[in-house]
């Protein structure tokens, strides 16, 4: 059995409780190990760091011998067996929430970005596994999907397992140890429960204990959440981790969080993490870094968390009032799902869109083709489109977004002088769409190339000129005009969302795009975008008129909030946006 990591420097107080004790004979052993059990919690671990190693081994015998468990010294303390056993470093808030789990049945943390919480759920389980004897526990680890489970929360869980030396193996997303005959016992396992899928939280049962660790928890499914509170009986409890949900008004999280603030609740509670909480800003004083390589120079914990510069580069891009600040870096949420036309989760989910493999499908940087370096994969025979957003009087930004099938990547920028007339405009253009027919040369496509292009301003005249030079050829591709201020092409009464204007149709149809499908998860496009493209995506509000129609907020409108213009977001609209008849669908 391997031996927990312990410090050993002396502590009088821990000393006095237990007796100052060297050379710990084999009877000793087992007086001290009781006398620790009973123990408060700060001076068993006070009078832990006064055993050497050997001492230690002696006494951890016994304790395996009364409690099952080797570690059950730590059982009542998942915080102290972190910083112990396993030898990491965590601070005050991360203390708070995994010290919180063995008194409570359910504990609730909505936590801004980057403050470790996925970190602190796997080293929960860690404790839940190796502090249990074999067989008495069983944890499950979910999320809102089997990505997430699988690239996110169990590599913490490996690391551990495997740097502590804690007994037993896993493997992608499970843990085993042996038991007493050496059979294989599953301690934790993670999966991922379809969205509307009751019955796929049953049959969990069959320790006398379970804990259940929910990572990504603004994302849970309200059947999936609630389905958890019917295995929360006996000796069971529930972590719920995750930033709180940016586009789910009144989410299961939501609703547990303010349980949690209730006190005629008392099983429940919540404690939130902002990213004001971070020690790089509060200035908590907190450990030397324990996770990185030896050979990196020895530095604060702090240094891995967000500090200041990060949270107003963040207010600066969003806004103070969007959802993302409000989540994010207040841990908060929302309230009315942030009356975004495309909510934030939306473009997160289609930035972690998987790429396509197997027949059929080849990576951008694998064609041959100059200038075509994006390692995301495209399907053969997907048609190429371009979407260009001029800025109107040179000033803005003029920008240009290329989508390939379901792929929809940043191609270029530019402001100033460098868009200050239709001939450079044009000219730019120009070389787009080369690289464009030359991409669906080579992916065998049989369709043209469209272009799509605002006709405001200066974009009047780069069309005038793409379409003289087609007509010379010049080039091979169909340019198309696009006067976002007209009435849209597409007007169905009975629609819950109508668009008053062309632009609203534009914004809409992007929308129902990014949307995810109820059955699996995701939305119909990859997105793999700027981080500004990005930020401007979920940066329009959305309203109606007094006709009833959806409005999108106007450029002028979000200026005057201090937004930038969205012209990198309507470069990937117009991208996508096919005006009506031309194609009946928006993808190939």
């Amino acid at each position: 059995m391997a031996t927990p990591k312990i410090p050993t420097p002396a502590v009088a107080a821990a000393q006095a409780a237990v007796g100052n004790r060297s050379g710990v004979r084999s009877n000793e052993a087992s007086g001290i190990a009781d006398a620790l059990l009973r123990a408060p919690v700060p001076v068993r671990r006070a009078a832990i760091k006064t055993l050497d190693s050997v001492d230690l081994q002696h006494v951890l015998v016994e304790v395996e011998r009364e409690t099952g468990s080797l570690y059950g010294l730590w059982a009542d303390t998942p915080s102290g067996f972190i910083e112990d056993v396993l030898g990491e470093s965590i601070w005050s808030k991360q203390r708070d929430i995994v010290d919180a789990v063995p008194k409570y049945k359910r504990t609730m943390v909505p936590a801004g970005f980057g403050v470790g919480k996925t970190f602190i759920a796997g080293r929960l389980v860690a404790w839940a596994g190796a502090t249990n004897p074999v067989g008495t526990m069983l944890v499950v680890t979910t999320a809102t999907r089997f990505r997430q489970v699988r690239n996110q929360l169990w590599p913490h869980i490996r690391k551990c397992v495997s740097r502590a030396g804690l007994p037993g193996f896993c493997d992608e997303v499970q843990w085993k140890i042996p038991d007493q005959w050496n059979n294989d016992v599953r301690v934790a396992y993670g999966f991922t429960a379809q969205a509307h899928d009751e019955a796929s939280m049953q049959g969990i049962h069959g320790n006398p204990k379970l804990l259940i660790v929910v990572d990504e928890a603004g994302g849970i499914a309200r059947t999936i959440g609630n389905g958890t509170n019917n295995l929360l009986t006996g000796e069971a409890a529930l972590l719920a981790i995750g930033n709180p949900a940016m586009d789910d008004p009144r989410s299961w999280f939501e609703v547990m969080c303010e349980e949690g603030d209730d006190p005629e609740e008392p099983t429940t509670v919540t404690i939130p993490i902002a990213t004001f909480d971070s020690p790089a800003i509060t200035g908590e004083r907190v450990p030397y870094c324990l996770d990185c390589p030896r050979s990196v120079e020895p530095h604060s914990l702090a240094v891995h968390l967000p500090d200041m510069d990060w949270v107003n580069r963040t207010i600066r891009e969003y806004g103070e009032d969007h959802p993302y600040v409000i989540a994010k870096v207040h841990a908060k949420f929302p309230k009315g799902g942030g009356g975004k036309v495309i909510p934030v989760t939306w473009v997160e989910d289609a930035q972690r869109n998987e790429d396509p493999t197997g027949p059929g499908w080849v990576r951008l940087c694998d064609l041959g083709l100059e200038g075509e370096t994006a390692k995301h994969t495209v399907r053969r025979g997907s048609w190429v489109r371009l979407g260009v957003d001029v800025a109107a009087d040179g000033g803005d930004e003029f920008t240009i977004y290329r989508i390939v099938g379901d792929a929809i990547e940043h191609r270029h920028h530019s402001s100033g002088s460098a868009n200050d007339n239709q001939v450079k405009v044009a000219k730019k253009i120009l070389e787009e769409v080369h690289a464009a027919e030359r991409l669906a040369q080579a992916l065998g496509s049989t369709a043209k190339v469209h272009v799509k292009i605002d006709k405001n301003g200066l974009g009047h005249g780069a069309v005038g000129m793409l379409e003289v030079w087609g007509e010379n050829g010049k080039h091979h591709s169909e340019v198309i005009g696009v006067m976002v201020s007209e009435s849209p092409d597409r007007d169905d009464p009975g629609a819950t969302m109508r668009p008053f204007r062309k632009r609203d149709e534009m914004w809409l149809a992007s929308r129902a795009l990014l949307q995810p499908d109820p059955g699996t998860g995701s939305g119909r496009l990859r997105l793999r975008v700027d981080r500004e493209a990005a930020i401007q995506l979920t940066t329009p509000n959305l309203g109606n008129n007094a006709g009833g129609h959806a409005v999108v907020e106007s450029k002028k409108q979000m200026k005057a909030r201090g937004m930038k213009s969205p012209d990198r977001a309507e470069g990937i609209l117009l991208a996508v946006y096919e005006p009506h008849p031309r194609r009946r669908g928006l993808i190939a």
